[in-house]
């Protein structure tokens, strides 16, 4: 695909602020190389997800925006789901629209802001402008800010992009530019060792601001839309789900055949009601949803996150009779050669 070079987008384009979270601490039994692996894989969704988001507020010509930006995901044909919902105790992702720019948390991180908060905001008409929605639900689902990918070989004259970005619209403070544009992601959040200018998760840059490559001094402006590598990526972070899962029984051990970053899902039947303990064994850091599944659509119902813990991860959940539920498990790291599995009883 050819490249926009020389039409960038003139100053005063209001950018996207990927909201901060703090770094992620481990004790001392736990080694640079397991932390690394955590890190990378901990703001992917357990594939099979059924993500519920919910407007607080807003005109109905931003709600209907958004609801095409969740459309433009959902029509790649990925593994993960999208579903509307009009209780705000039932949502994970939460979308204000308030004069505040527009901002998301990354991936999983939105399970831990309160429920009464809001994990996204819309802080402009985006009723013309469906990629801000589609950005943002990107962030969502894991994505990054493209131009700081540590593969792009950007060098900024970072005393003008301070000052850009300083400027109106975004008024933003040094440690704001230097997060969402100065600062690189580490080289595991990203899938290859490419660099997408086209990304839908890449700011567009005015004339001046990138020093290297010299081709885009003139400014760099993405194509628009989830570029060829966007959809490649979230395809291969989620992909469609088997039409069947593995069924486990009651205290037979199932083997889990993955590597740090893969997932594996099974289904449970229970053939009586009662209180159930799920568990995974093995030296692994894993995240473990279930979810009740029915004809109505996906429920979920407990998760857990052993990461970086010294023990694997437990629920008790009740099961009952007739109904069917399914288990999922992402591995974001499992020690070379180790055995991984997961039993329920």
């Amino acid at each position: 695909m050819k490249k926009k070079v020389a039409k960038a987008k003139p100053a005063g384009r209001r950018f996207c602020g990927l909201a901060p979270t703090p770094d992620r601490r481990f004790s001392a039994s736990v080694s640079p190389g397991r932390a690394r692996a955590i890190i990378d894989n901990q703001a992917k969704w357990v594939n099979g997800t059924t993500l519920n988001y919910y407007f607080i507020g807003g005109p109905n010509s931003q709600k209907a925006a958004m609801r095409k930006a969740f459309k433009a995901w959902d029509d790649v044909g990925i593994g993960l789901k999208f579903n509307e919902v009009s209780d705000r105790d039932d949502s994970q992702i939460r979308i204000a629209f308030l004069d505040d720019g527009s901002w998301s948390y990354l991936g999983r991180t939105i399970l831990t802001i309160p429920k009464s908060e809001s994990t996204m905001n819309i802080g402009w008409d985006i009723s013309v402008d469906l990629d801000t929605g589609v950005h943002e639900i990107g962030h969502t689902l894991g994505m990054p800010h493209e131009h700081q990918n540590p593969f792009a070989g950007l060098v900024w004259d970072e005393d003008k992009v301070y000052a850009s970005l300083a400027a109106p619209p975004n008024r933003w403070s040094r440690d704001q530019t230097f997060w969402n544009i100065i600062r690189k992601i580490p080289a595991g959040e990203v899938t290859g060792t490419s660099w997408d200018p086209d990304s839908i998760m890449h700011y567009p840059f005015e004339a001046g601001l990138i020093l290297e490559p010299a081709r885009y001094a003139a400014g760099l402006t993405p194509a628009g839309g989830l570029s060829a590598k966007d959809i490649e990526w979230i395809r291969k972070t989620y992909p469609k789900q088997a039409s069947a899962l593995k069924v486990l029984k009651p205290f037979v051990s199932e083997t889990m055949k993955i590597e740090a970053g893969g997932q594996v899902g099974f289904a449970f039947e229970p053939t009586e009601t009662r209180n159930y303990t799920v568990k995974t064994f093995g030296s692994t850091d894993t995240v473990v949803v279930i979810s009740e599944e029915s004809k109505a659509g996906q429920q979920y119902m407990k998760g857990i996150d052993d990461s970086g813990e010294d023990h694997n991860g437990e629920i008790q959940v009740r099961f009952e009779k007739s109904k069917s539920y399914s288990l999922r498990v992402r591995v974001l790291y499992k020690e070379p050669d180790a055995n991984a599995a997961i039993m329920v009883w």
